[in-house]
Formats: C-alpha cells, structure tokens, sequence
C-alpha cells in the first residue's frame, strides 16, 4: 500500500499516535475496508439524517456507539444510517424475505413488500371491507390457552 494512501487515511503514525487520533485512524480504516466510505462522508449521511436513525428518528442508544452504516449485501451499497435497534431488524426482514421464498415471487422486492405491509397495517382491508373495525379475540389463536378462554366464555354464557 502507498504512503500516500496511508497518509491520506491517517493511519501512517498509527502507533506512535495520541489515542484520540489512533482512535479517528481506526475508525477511518473501518470505514474504507467496510464500505469504502471516508469519515467526510459517514458525517454527510448523518448530517442529512439529522444525526439519528433514519427508522425510527432516535439517536443512537447506546452510550459511545455510533450508528450503524447500513448496506445492501448483495451489491454494497450504502443506504444510510440506523441505530443498533433498527439494523438488526432490517437484516432479519431481509434474511425473512428470502428465506420464506418471497425473493422468488417474480418482480416483488422487498422494498414494494414493506411498503404493502406497512400500507395492510395502517389501512386494514377488513376494515375497509367491513366499513369499520372488527375486534376479534387479541393474542395467538389456536392454542391451548384460547381454546380454554373459549371453553370458559362458553360455559359462563350458557352456550356448550
């Protein structure tokens, strides 16, 4: 590797350096080796995202840690920032979507997919269908549990 290159980095003293400026040194080799992304830009990001997670609008929870660069594995790209709560819930959702065969579902992608179930969430189609809200029974149905709830609600109404 050049020293200029090195130089460019801030990573030629590396140990003879102050710990702060051995600390901007690792965290900018982190940077490039990861994402190929230099600290002027990481902080562009989190400028434009007003220096918090760009899911859920917080700062970063954990005291001393930064937010997460998020990227696309599968091409590299950089996406933006998020919060060491949202990133790993993206990386489920994506790992979800491909493991349940929805990768395969020709011309759905993810991002069309979130978009559908945030839409399903917010403007529920029993809703819609039905002309208002209908409540069910809340929590899982079919277990052993909701099946004695039932069996309980029957026999306390007179209905067996």
């Amino acid at each position: 590797m050049g020293e200029g290159l090195l130089k460019r980095w801030g990573i030629l003293n590396f140990f003879g350096m102050d710990p702060k400026k051995k600390s901007d040194a690792a965290r900018a080799k982190r940077l490039m080796d990861n994402y190929k992304l230099t600290i002027e830009q990481y902080d562009a990001i989190l400028a434009y995202q007003d220096g918090v997670c760009y899911a859920c609008r917080q700062p970063e929870p954990v005291k001393g840690r930064r937010l997460s660069v998020d990227h696309d594995h599968s091409t590299g790209e950089v996406r933006g920032l998020l919060c060491s709560r949202c990133n790993p819930i993206l990386g489920k959702l994506e790992r979800a979507f491909v493991r349940y065969g929805l990768g395969k579902v020709e011309g759905l992608k993810l991002a069309q997919f979130a978009f559908r179930i945030a839409t399903y969430i917010v403007q529920t189609p029993a809703s819609i269908a039905l002309g208002g809200k209908h409540i069910g029974y809340p929590g899982r149905t079919g277990t052993k549990a909701h099946r004695a709830r039932l069996r309980k609600e029957r026999k306390s109404s007179g209905v067996l």
